[in-house]
C-alpha cells in the first residue's frame, strides 16, 4: 500500500489517483470519510489518505506465531552496562550524527570494560551496517546481546573477523593491503615473506600498491629481494622498487650516488673548488629516476643532478667524509638548494639528530619533518610557520590524531575566525577529538575584529562548545 502511495506522489493524483482499493480493508471505514468530503479537493483527499496510512504503519504489526520455534536465552553479559551518564552522551553524540564521537564512545566503552545499555544495541548495531571501520568496535560494545539479536536479523549478522593468513589469501585487494600494513609494523620480515611467496601470481598494479606497504620499518634486509626485481616488465613495478632501494643507506644504488658525490665534492675542508660531474651518468643511475636536465632556471643540469644525490644520500655519511668537520660545521657547508637536498635526506633516511640541527638553520617549512618530531617539537615547528603558510599547517595538523597542543589550537582558531568562509563547522565536526578540551572557556577571545565576521565565529564557537561538551561528557561517563 505504500508504494502506490509513492507512486501518486511521483506521477501526480490526476494521472495516479489513489483508490479506496488500495488501501487495507481496516483503514476503508476512515477512508471513505475523508474521500465524503467534497468541500476538499483530490490532493487533500491524497494528503489526508497518506498521513492515515503512515500512521497505520507506525503503529506495528502482530508477529507471525509459529509453533516449535524455540528461542536461545540470551547469555549474560561478562562485563557491566555503561551508567546513565553514557547513555545520554552516546545519545547527544547520535543527535549530532558525528561519527567520530560515536567511535570515540564506543573506544571509551570498550576500554572501561563496558557494554552499552540494550535499549542503545539496535541503534549501535545499524550504524555498524553502514560503517565498516567500527563495525568491531560496535559488536564488542553491544556484547552477548548484540550477538543474540543479530542472530535474528540478517543485516546485523556480521562476518567473523577471518585470521590475516586467510585475508592475506582470500581477501579483497584493500584488506590484503591493510594485513599485509599490520603484519609490516608488528613484524617487517614475515610481511616481506608473504609478499615474496604470492609475488608470481599478482598483477603488475597489484605489486605496485603493496610494494608501497613495505616503506613502513623498511632496512638493509628487504635490499636483496627488491634488487632483484628490477628484472620486472612492469615499469609502474620497477618505479616502486626504485622508490624502496633509495631508502635504504647500504642499497647498491645508494652506494653508487655516494661514489659519485666522493669524487665530486672534495673532502678537504680548505678546498673550495668542486669536481666535475663525469656525465653522461651510468644508465642504472638514470634509471633510478635522476634526472639529468633542470627543472629551474638559475640551477644548472649537473648542479640539479648533485641537489638530487645529496638529497638521496644519508647525511651521516658527510661525517665519513669531512672527518674532522663537526655536524654544525659540515651544514655550513651547504647553502642554498644543496642545504635543502640536506633536510630532505634527514627526512628520508629518518635521522632525526641530524633533522633537529637542520631545521634549526633552513627558513623552509618541510611538513614531512613533522612526523620525526616529539609532540612538543612538533608544536613549536609548526608554530614558528604558521603566520607565513597557516594553511600549510593546519592541513599537517589534520593528519596528526593525537589531541593537539594549546597554542597550536589556539593559533588555527584565531585564524579561522579571520577566516570563516574557509574551514566551516564541518571541519571542527571531523577534528573534534585533535581539539583539547581546555579550549572551550577561550573560544571567545578568538573573535574576529570585523563586525562582519563576528556573528559567524559566534555560531561557530557555539558549535564548537556542544561537541566539546559531549567530548567531555563522554570522558566523564566512563572516568577515563
Amino acid at each position: 500500500m505504500w508504494n502506490n502511495i509513492i507512486t501518486t506522489a511521483l506521477l501526480g493524483t490526476g494521472k495516479k489517483p489513489l483508490l479506496p482499493g488500495d488501501l487495507p480493508a481496516d483503514l476503508l471505514p476512515a477512508a471513505n470519510i475523508i474521500l465524503a468530503d467534497k468541500q476538499q479537493d483530490q490532493e487533500t483527499h491524497f494528503l489526508q489518505l497518506a498521513s492515515l496510512v503512515f500512521n497505520y504503519r507506525q503503529s506495528g504489526v502482530m508477529p507471525l506465531h509459529k509453533e516449535g520455534v524455540a528461542l536461545p536465552p540470551c547469555l549474560p553479559e561478562e562485563r557491566p552496562y555503561c551508567n546513565t551518564s553514557a547513555v545520554y552522551a552516546l545519545q547527544d553524540a547520535l543527535d549530532m550524527d558525528l561519527l567520530p564521537l560515536v567511535s570515540f564512545w564506543l573506544e571509551c566503552c570498550n576500554k572501561a570494560q563496558q557494554v552499552a545499555v540494550p535499549e542503545c544495541i539496535p541503534t549501535l548495531l545499524d550504524i555498524a551496517v553502514a560503517q565498516k571501520r567500527i563495525r568491531n568496535l560496535a559488536v564488542a560494545a553491544c556484547g552477548n546481546r548484540g550477538q543474540w539479536l543479530g542472530r535474528m536479523n540478517s543485516y546485523w549478522q556480521f562476518p567473523l573477523a577471518n585470521s590475516n593468513e586467510e585475508l592475506w589469501q582470500t581477501g579483497t585487494p584493500e584488506e590484503r593491503r591493510q594485513v599485509l600494513q599490520e603484519i609490516r609494523q608488528e613484524d617487517a620480515g614475515v610481511a616481506r615473506e608473504w609478499l615474496q611467496q604470492t609475488w608470481p601470481q599478482e598483477t603488475a598494479n597489484v605489486k605496485a600498491d603493496l610494494l608501497k606497504v613495505l616503506k613502513i620499518n623498511i632496512s638493509a634486509d628487504d635490499a636483496p629481494w627488491l634488487e632483484s626485481l628490477l628484472q620486472e616488465k612492469s615499469q609502474k613495478v620497477k618505479d616502486e622498487v626504485w622508490a624502496l632501494l633509495k631508502l635504504i643507506p647500504s642499497s647498491s644504488i645508494v652506494r653508487s650516488y655516494r661514489r659519485i658525490l666522493q669524487e665530486v665534492i672534495p673532502a678537504d675542508e680548505y678546498s673550495q673548488e668542486r669536481g666535475s660531474l663525469s656525465l653522461p651518468l651510468d644508465k642504472a643511475i638514470t634509471d633510478s629516476g635522476i634526472a639529468t636536465l633542470s627543472n629551474e632556471k638559475n640551477m644548472s643540469d649537473e648542479a640539479f643532478i648533485l641537489y638530487q644525490l645529496i638529497s638521496y644520500t644519508p647525511v651521516s655519511y658527510w661525517e665519513s667524509h669531512f672527518t674532522s668537520l663537526s655536524r654544525e660545521d659540515i651544514i655550513e657547508k651547504f647553502t642554498g638548494k644543496f642545504a635543502t637536498a640536506l633536510v630532505l635526506a634527514a627526512i628520508r633516511f629518518r635521522e632525526t639528530a641530524w633533522l633537529k640541527l637542520l631545521l634549526e638553520k633552513d627558513s623552509h617549512f618541510f611538513p614531512d619533518a613533522i612526523e620525526l618530531l616529539n609532540a612538543e617539537e612538533q608544536e613549536a615547528y609548526l608554530l614558528r610557520f604558521f603566520e607565513t603558510v597557516p594553511q600549510d599547517v593546519i592541513q599537517r595538523m589534520t593528519t596528526i590524531t593525537s589531541q593537539w597542543g594549546a597554542d597550536i589550537t589556539g593559533a588555527i582558531l584565531k585564524w579561522i575566525a579571520k577566516n570563516p568562509y574557509q574551514y566551516t563547522r564541518n571541519f571542527f565536526d571531523k577534528h573534534i577529538l585533535q581539539l583539547p578540551l581546555s579550549i572551550a572557556g577561550d573560544l571567545e577571545k578568538y573573535a574576529p575584529e570585523e563586525p562582519a565576521y563576528q556573528a559567524t565565529w559566534r555560531n561557530t564557537s557555539d558549535h564548537i562548545r556542544k561537541l566539546l561538551s559531549c567530548k567531555m561528557q563522554i570522558t566523564n561517563a566512563f572516568n577515563l
